[in-house]
């Protein structure tokens, strides 16, 4: 037990460093979880632990015999008090542990510059996981025969990955720059502990790649952009690689959705590099920084959009459009509807086919007609878009065209919807530059917009009983120019037409470039 007479930090138990050890200043800074404490404290920290650990070994081992002789006791005897004694004590533990440690991994375990994220639920605290590591190897040595020593390396990764992926899940929920190369840090060392782990190879493999992620973080906020963009391509190719070894082990399949979002943070970090060494942004922090204001949205609560959006790879696309209007501020393009105005406001453009009976008797025929319907894209923002679909669209069955009885009964009726002018403004987008014009960022998914278009045709199925429909088709995102003041300007082809939520909220509280 001489190895553990060290100073262990009091709010997570783990070791300090050596330098820390033999200094003589009053304060020490452990490095896994950052925290600053006094010296008195660590050391007091450090000598309550021994004698938990103490207590234990009297509890566990048989009366009279010193664990500190050990070596000078028969192996047979030695491996009768480890099988008869130890083993069942530890052998829970460890389970308990690679449970524990199990359910950790299966979370994403990473976040951008300048985000937070949440901490994730841990059944133990890093401190008991770092005084079960002290207690494997206080009873390491009468672990004698290759099995047994093997189970007790096995224990001592597992805890010791565990306490240090906790203290980095808490580390997530800070966003001071220097939390990178401490996370860094703690995945080097929790890969180094589970690679003796039989089964977590991939592990090991992936939390390298994450050790990488978070180097590339601290060089963009460091102002290195070529040595983020190379580094984080390098994690990028370790985070595949990893995945399919995922694949191929069965017991840590639940990895496989942390890796996705992990591989898709990774590959906005470095397009946000990319955009700085290729000259397309000049400014990645505020690109950044654009990133953290919309992952930190909070959408209204409802029970038929909590799921989606609080789906932790949304923010993945989000962060894809960010990308698209940076760079097309910056030389490149995107899709712009013609018309006037000083801000593009961003629609989901979505096709959509419906039929309908027209006529009666001997002139009943079926009448298939195509319509646009516009949604726009920061429709998630709004309560009342969610409550209510017509309020979050254009509502093409509410300007419905008024037709006569006489056409009714002749079957000469070409639609009951009125979204014609919206079909040619969606049908003018062309590949353009935004110029000057502020560019409001989406806030919807593609699978979000098409989830409230089906919605609302359901809403209208109920009151247009002749009424027959498709499944609509999302085509894309479109900028449509408008002019801005108190109420939204919107173009003459939304007569009628005008998303209701686009009068209930301020143009200032969403984000733009």
């Amino acid at each position: 037990m001489d190895d553990m007479v060290e100073l262990r930090c009091k709010y997570c138990g783990a070791p300090l460093d050596r330098k820390d050890i033999e200094s003589d200043s009053p304060y020490v800074t452990c490095p896994s979880c950052g925290t600053t404490q006094q010296r008195m404290d660590a050391k007091k920290y450090m000598e309550q632990m021994m004698g938990q650990i103490q207590s234990w070994i009297s509890r566990t081992i048989p009366g009279g015999f010193a664990i500190g002789q050990s070596e000078n006791v028969d192996p047979v005897a030695r491996h009768n008090i480890f099988v008869n004694n130890v083993k069942p004590r530890v052998d829970v533990e460890i389970n308990e542990y690679r449970f524990a440690l199990n359910s950790l991994i299966s979370n994403p375990l990473i976040v951008l510059p300048f985000c937070k994220g949440e901490p994730v639920k841990a059944d133990h605290t890093p401190a008991q996981a770092f005084e079960f590591d002290a207690r494997l190897k206080s009873v390491a040595p009468l672990a004698v025969d290759d099995e047994s020593r093997k189970a007790i390396r096995a224990g001592e990764g597992i805890a010791n990955a565990y306490a240090l992926i906790v203290n980095n899940s808490k580390l997530l929920t800070d966003t001071t720059p220097g939390r990178f190369a401490m996370m860094s840090k703690n995945f080097r060392e929790s890969a180094e502990a589970v690679k003796g782990c039989e089964g977590y190879e991939p592990l090991a493999s992936r939390l390298e790649a994450l050790a990488d992620v978070c180097v590339a973080s601290d060089m963009v906020l460091n102002g290195d952009a070529l040595g983020c963009s190379a580094k984080a391509e390098t994690a990028i190719n370790e985070l595949e690689a990893s995945k399919r070894s995922f694949m191929a082990n069965p017991k840590l399949a639940m990895c496989l959705r942390a890796v996705d979002l992990e591989i898709g943070q990774g590959r906005t970090l470095k397009n946000v590099a990319d955009m700085v060494t290729s000259g397309t942004s000049k400014d990645p922090l505020k690109v950044l920084t654009l990133i953290t204001d919309i992952s930190s949205i909070r959408y209204p609560s409802n029970p038929q959009w909590d799921r989606l959006l609080t789906r932790e790879d949304r923010d993945y696309e989000l962060f894809g459009y960010v990308e698209e209007v940076v760079s097309a501020r910056n030389g490149g393009t995107i899709p712009v509807c013609t018309g006037g105005g000083d801000i593009l406001y961003p629609f989901w453009d979505v096709d959509l086919e419906y039929s309908f009976t027209t006529g009666t008797l001997f002139s009943k025929k079926s009448v298939v007609v195509k319509e646009d319907l516009l949604v726009p894209a920061t429709f998630p923002v709004y309560g009342a878009a969610l409550s209510n679909p017509r309020a979050g669209l254009t509502d093409i069955f509410a300007a419905a065209p008024e037709n006569s009885i006489m056409t009714k009964i002749k079957g000469d009726e070409q639609s009951i919807s009125g979204g014609a002018g919206i079909g040619r403004l969606a049908d003018s987008a062309s590949p353009a530059s935004p110029g000057s014009r502020t560019t409001v960022l989406p806030l919807s998914t593609r699978t979000e917009a098409a989830r409230l278009v089906e919605m609302y045709l359901t809403q209208c199925s109920r009151t247009h009983s002749k009424l027959k429909l498709s499944r609509p088709s999302v085509k894309g995102l479109i900028y449509v120019p408008c002019q801005s003041g108190p109420r939204l300007g919107l173009p003459e082809a939304f007569s009628g037409l005008r998303p209701a939520v686009l009068d209930g909220g301020s143009l200032e509280s969403l984000p733009k470039l």
